[in-house]
């Protein structure tokens, strides 16, 4: 076991957190029904989260040159990141950046529409995203997982159909059996 953490681990790191700061909220506010709030902060979410990714697996990645461009950020990753290839993303979420844009700024032509899939194709596309990454390491989401009843915990698990996928991937430390 190496005792060092590579500046490329430490980086996927800080983004996750980020990330996951985010998705969390995006989960609550869909559920509250608070759908424009929702639809910003899973945007949010998955792009620092595909950033991250990339982070991870190309050393060369400047997460500020691709500014909002989910649709390269989704393309990149598929060519980066290792067994990738088949990841998707529902289109609803970067489509005329609607969710960046439209979720905050409101404008007499665009509707923000989001659809009953929501909550599962976050889920989904989030856990994915964590999945093409082997380092999960003193997380946000590591710690969320771990033994110990959080509210984030109670958050991230309701209706949350990854997360035995989550779990497997993230494999957080258990003391004493639990």
């Amino acid at each position: 076991m190496r005792n060092v953490i590579a500046e490329h681990e430490r980086s996927y790191i800080i983004w996750q957190n980020r990330a996951f700061w985010f998705y969390v909220p995006a989960r609550l506010l869909y559920r509250r029904e608070h759908y424009s709030a929702a639809a910003f902060c899973a945007v949010q979410a998955i792009e620092t989260l595909l950033k991250a990714t990339l982070i991870y697996w190309d050393r060369s990645f400047q997460p500020q040159a691709i500014g909002h461009r989910m649709a390269r950020l989704v393309s990149a990753v598929r060519n980066k990141a290792k067994n990738a290839r088949g990841f998707e993303l529902p289109r609803y979420f970067f489509h005329e950046q609607r969710y960046q844009r439209t979720s905050r700024y409101p404008t007499g032509s665009q509707g923000l529409g989001v659809p009953a899939t929501f909550l599962p194709d976050l889920d989904r596309a989030f856990a994915e995203l964590i999945q093409l990454v082997p380092f999960q390491f003193n997380s946000a989401l590591f710690r969320a997982l771990g033994p110990r009843r959080t509210v984030a915990l109670l958050d991230l698990r309701r209706a949350n159909q990854q997360m035995p996928a989550l779990r497997a991937h993230v494999r957080p430390r258990r003391r004493n059996g639990v």
